[in-house]
């Protein structure tokens, strides 16, 4: 299955532009998708132990580089599903983040929240076939 990141681009956002911003985006989906995980289809976003975790708002660098460390082990203890896109993105954040050399700052905050809320939506847009895989899923299963 192939990532999609072309449309990327379209965002205007210059902090998107660089590696900082895409390593922000990137993490924002993984750490996202993961916490929904946690919190089960029923349960609150807010509810997940990895969304108490971060910090909103006032997130370094450091500590995404240490949640993202985590991911390993977040998908072997969370029912984590499509395990294979989350770890190709989980290594696409590590990489624009050790590339980047200056802080997460506002620009990198509002990035990383806008993609952990969104992480779904962006996941299916990353990856448009897992979407019609997941109807084709439903379709059989109704």
């Amino acid at each position: 299955m192939t990532i999609t990141t072309d449309w990327i681009d379209s965002f205007k956002d210059p902090a998107m532009q660089k590696p900082l911003g895409k390593g922000a985006f990137f993490s924002g989906v993984v750490l996202g998708f993961i916490a929904r995980c946690q919190a089960g289809k029923d349960g609150s976003l807010s509810s997940a132990p990895l969304f108490k975790k971060l910090s909103f708002g006032k997130l370094k660098k450091r500590e995404l580089k240490q949640q993202l460390s985590q991911v390993p082990m977040l998908i072997n203890v969370y029912d984590v599903p499509y395990i294979w896109q989350i770890t190709e993105l989980a290594n696409l954040a590590s990489e624009a983040l050790l590339q980047a050399t200056e802080e997460l700052g506002v620009d990198g905050n509002f990035i990383f929240s806008t993609a952990f809320l969104n992480a779904w939506n962006y996941l299916y847009q990353l990856y448009p076939q897992l979407k019609s895989t997941e109807k084709k899923d439903e379709e059989a299963t109704k």
